[in-house]
Order: C-alpha cells, then sequence, then structure tokens
C-alpha cells in the first residue's frame, strides 16, 4: 500500500510567488508609492505642525491615486495594499494635522490607561 500523502485540492493550494506578485503588482506599487511619498514629505517638513509643500505631496498622491485606478481596474484580489497606500499619500497632504491629531489621541490614551489603572 503507497504511503504518500494525498496532494491537496486545487482551491486549497496556495498560490505560487511569482503568481502573487502579478496579481497583486498594481497594490504593491501604490503601497511603495503612498510609503515614498510620506517620506519624503515627512523629510521635507520644515515644522511638524506646518503645512506641506504641496510640490510635494500633490504629485505623490496623484501618482498614488493613478496606480490604485490601475489596481480596481485590474481588479486585485486584494484592496488592502493600494487603500492603504492611498492613505499614506493621503495623509502626506495633510501632515501636520495629522501629526498633531496623532499626539493629541495619544496623550489622551496614556491618560486614559492611568485614570483607569489609578481608579
Amino acid at each position: 500500500m503507497d504511503e504518500r500523502p494525498l496532494p491537496k485540492p486545487d482551491h486549497l493550494a496556495g498560490p505560487l510567488r511569482h503568481e502573487w506578485k502579478a496579481t497583486h503588482a498594481a497594490g504593491i506599487v501604490t503601497l511603495v508609492l503612498g510609503v515614498v511619498t510620506l517620506i519624503v514629505t515627512l523629510i521635507a517638513q520644515h515644522q511638524l505642525w506646518s503645512t506641506p509643500d504641496w510640490r510635494i505631496t500633490v504629485p505623490g498622491f496623484a501618482l498614488t491615486l493613478v496606480a490604485a485606478l490601475l489596481a480596481i481596474v485590474r481588479k486585485e484580489k486584494s484592496s488592502t495594499y493600494w487603500l492603504l497606500g492611498l492613505g499614506l499619500a493621503g495623509s502626506a497632504l495633510v501632515l501636520g494635522w495629522v501629526m498633531m491629531l496623532a499626539i493629541i489621541l495619544g496623550v489622551m490614551l496614556a491618560l486614559i490607561l492611568i485614570l483607569h489603572s489609578v481608579m
């Protein structure tokens, strides 16, 4: 009697690495563009609370939006990559406001945790 395990059915077998990259290419490009736009905006920012330079953020957001639309047109299976990339590029447009909001929320969360542990 043969003791080899049965092969997995086609619907349970995972995609090969090159197939995954091919089916998520535009989403990965969108995510990379969003991260690059946010990092470049952070580096070019003079003051944390000032308005970012629109000559950097608007073209970065436009390129990210084009890549996201390409991912939608290609009907890629996971929308996580292009949504995250678009969100990062969008937050670069209003970076000062986003950073101040994040600081306020962080301080508020710390105070809530302290008060919750004391009371």
